[in-house]
């Protein structure tokens, strides 16, 4: 019998196995990761086989694509591991393709639909016995990308998704004023998976979605009980939000519903944005500015890596800016970077808002932006992305007016 647990990316079928019937609704696609898998159709009542798929083929993807009932059946040869890709993820894709694509694919699904069933005569004809060709290497990545979706469906269903906190320090004075919320997965297949890596497959489909409600979620009751720690200031979370997020109707009402509950101010809720917010939806951008209305602060992140940064900022209202850590790393050694930098953060002061600046690692570098009148400071100098029990200790540590150690 299959493993068929909503919770795991992976479904194990046994020799012999059915996967799908003929006739079966598409509900999902499957990439066998190992094994075989035999794909058969009916032929006057009787199964008869159209071809072997093994390691690395796709198999189901017509019936999830078009809809339409399963055209052929499945069953495991011997003992077959998949990755279920579900209709969701793929119909994402094609909505999002380019409208020539989607009439080419649609067109390609109505021609093989229309294509006759094999007639019992021609049966004998027919090879029963044809290997599928194999993957391309092109065909390799975006099947792995399709896993690695999967795996992300999987790991945000087990809560394997989870925030850690990078300390947000006071510049002259090293005293911690906040964290920045960033998600952190260890896959139990994978390990350790990069954030740039998982965080732009959220990005691309609506799982950022519930991963940002999640994430908004967990920080803010973490954010409680740090705060319950440090009662001589209020302290802030800063949470890195996506314009496909800010583009759901319900974005601000839900946040403003999670920051009642834990009975937090707007105020200690950042919101860090990067420019595409200001270029890809004029929804997304409306949202924004109304969290700001509301009291939420907003800060452009990778400040001066883009390519219109000081247009946006004559342009939209936001309270602080995130200077991208390049900047950083060239201050000690360029010196038009240092002054670039510093006419930045001049800039700032003149516009009222805050500035942050990623990325610091060395004493040198603090130097040189405690003289240049930066206000917040983060990087590994004053400690890397924390989960949530060793951000308590940190807190306790400077409680006690212990040093944050490099």
């Amino acid at each position: 019998m299959s493993n068929w647990s909503s919770t795991s990316a992976l479904k194990h079928f046994q020799m012999g196995e059915t996967i799908f019937s003929e006739g079966d609704p598409g509900d999902s696609a499957y990439i066998i990761e190992s094994g075989s898998v035999e794909v058969a159709v009916s032929v006057d009542g009787q199964p008869f086989p159209l071809r072997i798929l093994t390691s690395g083929d796709v198999l189901g993807e017509m019936a999830v694509m078009d809809t339409a009932p399963r055209s052929a059946s499945a069953k495991a040869l011997e003992e077959t591991v998949c990755v279920a890709i579900s209709s969701r993820q793929i119909s994402e894709r094609v909505q999002d393709a380019d409208p020539v694509v989607q009439l080419l694919v649609n067109t390609l699904l109505h021609r093989i639909r229309s294509t006759p069933q094999i007639a019992s005569s021609t049966k004998s004809n027919i090879a029963t016995g044809l290997q599928a060709e194999s993957p391309s290497e092109d065909n390799d990545k975006v099947l792995d990308k399709m896993r690695l979706e999967s795996e992300l469906q999987a790991a945000l269903t087990n809560n394997q998704l989870r925030p850690h906190y990078q300390p947000l320090v006071n510049i002259q004075t090293r005293q911690i004023l906040g964290f920045e919320a960033l998600i952190r997965w260890f896959s139990p297949t994978r390990g350790h998976v990069s954030p740039g890596e998982f965080t732009s497959i959220a990005e691309e489909t609506s799982l950022i979605i519930p991963i940002g409600q999640q994430t908004i979620q967990q920080s803010c009751r973490d954010l409680v009980q740090f705060q319950a720690l440090c009662p001589d200031r209020p302290l802030f979370i800063s949470i890195n939000v996506a314009p496909r997020q800010l583009a759901e109707d319900d974005f601000l009402t839900n946040l403003q519903t999670v920051i009642d509950q834990n009975r937090l101010k707007p105020a200690q809720i950042k919101l860090e944005v990067t420019e595409r917010v200001f270029m890809e939806d004029p929804v997304a951008l409306e949202t924004l500015q109304r969290c700001r209305q509301a009291g939420f602060h907003i800060a452009l992140d990778d400040f001066g890596t883009g390519f219109s940064s000081l247009n946006y900022l004559t342009r939209f209202e936001v309270d602080g800016f995130k200077i991208d850590r390049a900047f950083v790393q060239e201050i000690i050694t360029n010196q038009r970077t240092q002054v670039l930098l510093e006419s930045m953060l001049a800039m700032a002061h003149g516009l009222g808002m805050q500035t942050v600046v990623e990325g610091i690692e060395t004493q040198e570098q603090l130097d040189v932006l405690q003289r240049s009148g930066c206000d917040i400071g983060q990087g590994y100098l004053f400690g890397k992305a924390l989960p949530f029990a060793e951000v308590q200790q940190l807190l306790i540590q400077e409680a006690a007016h212990n040093p944050i150690r490099v």
